[in-house]
This record gives C-alpha cells, structure tokens and sequence, in this order.
C-alpha cells in the first residue's frame, strides 16, 4: 500500500487505491464560523465609512460662498 504523499506545489496526492473520506463540520461550527466573517465584514465597512465620512467633513477648503 502507498501512502498520501505532499507534491513540491502543496497539495496532497493519493493514490488510486487508498481511500479518502469528506470532512464533515457540524453545523454550530459552520453557524460560529459565518458569524465571525459576518460580524469582520460588518466592523470592517463600518469603520472604513465612518473614516471616510469623518476625513470628507473636515478636509474642506473653507466658505466658498465667501470668496467673492
């Protein structure tokens, strides 16, 4: 029998006749895991649009209406 062997690339190769099964994750796991990308996606664009919004405020040029 041959075993599983790591090519130069990373990836496991196995051979023909050695048996392979699916990982299986519970579904708490997959529910805590889609929280946790939810939950950094959301913090992400939040603060990314209050920083903008805060730089856009306060990066004018003054009155322009009080130019002239």
């Amino acid at each position: 029998m041959k075993l599983p062997r790591v090519n130069p690339v990373g990836l496991v190769e196995h051979p023909d006749d050695y048996a392979v099964t699916a990982r299986v994750y519970s579904r708490g796991l997959r529910i805590g895991a889609a929280i946790v990308l939810g939950t950094f996606v959301t913090v992400s664009l939040t603060t990314t649009i209050i920083s903008l919004g805060a730089y856009c405020l306060t990066s004018g040029t003054g009155p322009i209406g009080l130019l002239f």
